[in-house]
C-alpha cells in the first residue's frame, strides 16, 4: 500500500463526505467501466411482516476504502471475497446484523462487520456511488471460490436469491493481474482534458475482476481521492480503462502539475503529467 508521503509533501486535505471528489459516472470524470457483479434480483418476503428489503447486490474480491484520511486503496485477501447487500432494515435488525447471512448448498456466512476489514466508514464503487456510508450495506465474507450451485441472502422470514450471474462470479478462483500500461501525457496545457489510460493483463488461467482505487495529487490539492476501479478481464485476457480530467487554468510560470496514483492489490503505480500555462 503506497504512502502519500511519497508523492507530495503537502498536508492533507480536508474532504466534505467526498462528494466533489468525482465528476460525471459514479466512477468520476468520463470513467469507461462500471462497477461488476451489480445486479438486482428479485427477494421473497412475507408480506405479513416484512422488516427487510434488499435493494442491490455486487460480488467483488476486494473492497475500496479510504487508507488514510485522503487517499482511498483496496482491501481484502487473495481467498476471500465479498457479496454487498443494499438492505433496507427495521430497527431491530440494524442492532443485530448477524441475523442476516448468506445460505449456500450446505453452509452459511455470517454476516461482517464492514469496520472489520476498511479504516473508515465508507465504500467506494458499491451500487453505482462514488462514496457510500457502511451503514448503507451489509457485507458478508465468503471464500474465493465458494464452489457452490446457488446462494441467498437470508433472515428470519423472509430471502433474496443471487442470481446466476452473481452464483458464477463467487464460484470464480483467485487469478493474478499484471498491469501492462498506467499513462498519461507528459504535459497538457492547463484547462485541457488530459486522459490516463490503464491496462491490465489477466495472466491466471479463470476470469477475475481487477479492482483498484485511483487519487489525484495537484494542482491546486495535495492529495485527494479520485475513484474506484473495477474492469472485468478474461483469462489471458488484457481489458483497457480510461479516465479523463481536465486540470484548472493556470497561468503562472514555474513547475505545475499533477500526479495520479492508483493504489491495487499489488503495489502502485503513477503517472505525472506536466501543466503548461494556458496563454
Amino acid at each position: 500500500m503506497p504512502s502519500r508521503r511519497d508523492v507530495l509533501g503537502f498536508g492533507s486535505v480536508t474532504l466534505a463526505l467526498l462528494a466533489g471528489c468525482t465528476s460525471g459516472s459514479p466512477f468520476g470524470g468520463d470513467t469507461q467501466q462500471s462497477p461488476s457483479g451489480t445486479e438486482p434480483a428479485e427477494t421473497t418476503t412475507p408480506t405479513s411482516a416484512p422488516h427487510v428489503q434488499v435493494g442491490s447486490v455486487s460480488v467483488a474480491p476486494s473492497l475500496v476504502s479510504m487508507n488514510s484520511p485522503d487517499s482511498i486503496g483496496t482491501y481484502g485477501d487473495r481467498d476471500k471475497q465479498f457479496v454487498i447487500a443494499r438492505i433496507e432494515m427495521d430497527e431491530q435488525t440494524k442492532r443485530d446484523r448477524e441475523a442476516v447471512s448468506v445460505a449456500t448448498d450446505g453452509e452459511t456466512y455470517d454476516s461482517t462487520p464492514v469496520r472489520d476489514v476498511v479504516r473508515h466508514r465508507s465504500l467506494w464503487g458499491v451500487d453505482s456511488s462514488a462514496d457510500q456510508s457502511i451503514d448503507d450495506f451489509v457485507l458478508f465474507r465468503v471464500p474465493k471460490p465458494l464452489d457452490a450451485e446457488s446462494a441467498t441472502i437470508q433472515w428470519s422470514n423472509g430471502e433474496h436469491r443471487l442470481n446466476d450471474e452473481q452464483v458464477s462470479r463467487l464460484n470464480r478462483p483467485p487469478t493474478t493481474f499484471e498491469v501492462r500500461e498506467f499513462s498519461a501525457p507528459d504535459t497538457v496545457t492547463s484547462g485541457t482534458e488530459s486522459t490516463l489510460t490503464l491496462t491490465v493483463e489477466n495472466v491466471g488461467s479463470a476470469d477475475g475482476t481487477f479492482v483498484a482505487g485511483l487519487n489525484r495529487s495537484g494542482p491546486q490539492t495535495a492529495y485527494m481521492p479520485t475513484t474506484a476501479i473495477s474492469i472485468e478481464v478474461d483469462a489471458g485476457a488484457t481489458a483497457t480503462w480510461t479516465h479523463s480530467y481536465t486540470p484548472p487554468v493556470v497561468s503562472r510560470d514555474g513547475d505545475i502539475s499533477f500526479q495520479f496514483v492508483m493504489n491495487w492489490r499489488d503495489g502502485d503505480e503513477r503517472a505525472s503529467v506536466g501543466l503548461e500555462p494556458n496563454e
